[in-house]
């Protein structure tokens, strides 16, 4: 089985505030990514992790979605990108924090996109994506 964890890659600041601090030094820079976690422009959504594997009939994505209700979450499969979004509220010391995430993921070759499944269950997105009969691995016997 094979197992892959992609984590989005993170765009470098460009605001000229934090450029102030980048100076060419590691510290400076994580320095400068302080203020993006405060007034950055992502503020309120997220892309989860997802985690990608196969078996010898299936793909599998499995995301992580704690706190997020079953019909807020939307799957949409448009030219082999699937995409996962949704919304969901938090309340927290009588405050309530609205958040948003989209994430998209290539489906791989060989998937019947016909039979693609999906189950939510305790926080956690399972989409079964079965492979199609040509790309199965078959025993060849030897004559």
């Amino acid at each position: 089985m094979k197992l892959v964890r992609y984590e989005y890659p993170q765009a470098p600041s460009t605001s000229a505030f934090n450029r102030l601090f980048d100076l060419g030094m590691p510290s400076a820079a994580r320095f400068g990514e302080l203020f993006d976690d405060y007034w950055g422009p992502e503020t309120g959504s997220h892309q989860p992790a997802v985690d990608l594997y196969e078996d010898d009939q299936n793909f599998f994505a499995c995301l992580e979605l704690p706190g997020v209700k079953k019909d807020a979450i939307d799957l949409q499969l448009e030219n082999a990108v699937l995409t996962f979004s949704g919304s969901y509220s938090e309340e927290t010391k009588g405050a309530k924090s609205d958040y948003s995430f989209q994430r998209s993921i290539s489906v791989p070759d060989g998937v019947a996109r016909d039979k693609i499944k999906a189950s939510y269950e305790n926080g956690i997105l399972t989409v079964i994506m079965p492979k199609e009969d040509t790309y199965k691995p078959r025993q060849i016997t030897v004559k």
